[in-house]
């Protein structure tokens, strides 16, 4: 049975194997375990784990302000996908920012990429884009969709 818990810094170095395995990486959406660490130092950032046994099968990291939080990245290792464990993450965040006081949630996704119907099913709305926000080799330049769901 898989479980959401909380994680911390010490927990990076067992979601960098998903980090690589769930993005694609012509985007550089992937971060590094350096990028996670001085991310999840800060007071206002959490991770959280979905957890098979004691195996991290999946991951959220979120930081918020004041009354708003945003999904910084989620992730689910490709063996796991289509197990609705995306689904039970995003549904920690939201639960656990409504039981802090968050009035809303955001974040960002590259367009193209099929998290956008993830989200858009999930109930968040399109606030907003980013024009040519992520590069690629081949010289693709998709844009960010902002977007925000009420909690």
């Amino acid at each position: 049975m898989i479980r959401v818990v909380q994680g911390d810094a010490k927990d990076v170095s067992s979601i960098m194997p998903i980090m690589s395995d769930a993005f694609d990486p012509r985007f550089g959406e992937a971060w590094t375990a350096a990028q996670c660490l001085s991310t999840l130092v800060l007071p206002d950032c959490q991770l959280l784990l979905a957890k098979d046994g004691d195996v991290v099968c999946g991951f959220a990291i979120t930081r918020w302000v004041f009354e708003h939080e945003e999904l910084l990245m989620i992730g689910v290792a490709s063996n796991y996908q289509r197990q609705k464990i995306g689904q039970n993450l995003l549904n920690e965040v939201i639960n656990r920012g409504q039981i802090a006081g968050r009035e809303k949630l955001f974040l960002e996704v590259r367009d193209g990429n099929p998290a956008h119907y993830f989200y858009l099913k999930a109930g968040f709305a399109p606030i907003g884009r980013r024009k040519n926000y992520y590069k690629s080799a081949e010289g693709i330049s998709p844009d960010a969709i902002t977007m925000g769901i009420d909690l």
